[in-house]
């Protein structure tokens, strides 16, 4: 057990930086040499507020990287602070997470890994990216709404890489294993 946790250690001592972070979530590239995380600090990650910067580290070239850092705005939708629910997309050349935004939802944004440009995509809650299918590589995101005659509903929409709704997928009483099959495989039938 002792060599596990000194195994542990080693893994995660290039990712601490001088700012006392520490991964919070992270996300690994097919082939396994290549992990994203979500970095924050203890603090952040006890009080659920998500991470401050997202890195790289290439385990096979020991090369780490800050791929963004937080920068905080006063309009929701460009701000940029409390990263979680990190994605990666199938072909690898996006990042998907949600920043802290509105009282009801985050705001969900995409990370061109290669640019290091980030894209505004929605509100709500990132659930997944479809790893395959006609719909591969769009988003399933649960969205707060509101009924007409008041009262509220969180169902879950498709949208694609660029924003746009594709349409409802479920209402909030969809089984989680089902979820998972979407979420692995989107197709029309």
């Amino acid at each position: 057990m002792k060599a596990y946790r000194i195994a542990l250690a080693l893994l995660f001592a290039p990712l601490i930086s001088v700012a006392n972070t520490s991964p919070i979530e992270n996300v690994v590239a097919p082939g396994g040499n290549v992990v994203y995380y979500i970095m924050g600090t203890p603090e952040d990650a006890k009080n659920g507020g998500g991470g401050s910067e997202i890195e790289v580290k290439n385990f096979k070239t020991s090369q780490s990287d800050i791929l963004l850092k937080a920068t905080p705005s006063n309009e929701p939708k460009d701000n940029l602070g409390g990263f979680s629910r990190l994605r990666l997309s199938p072909d690898s050349k996006n990042l998907y997470f949600q920043s802290m935004a509105w009282a009801t939802s985050d705001a969900i944004h995409s990370l061109d890994i290669a640019s290091k440009k980030t894209k505004y995509i929605t509100d709500g809650n990132l659930v997944c990216v479809v790893g395959a299918g006609e719909y591969q590589g769009n988003l399933i995101v649960q969205q707060h709404r509101y009924f007409v005659q008041g009262g509220s509903y969180d169902f879950l929409y498709l949208y694609n890489s660029d924003g746009k709704s594709e349409g409802l997928v479920s209402t909030d009483t969809i089984e989680k294993v089902d979820l998972l099959k979407l979420c692995q495989s989107m197709t029309i039938d």
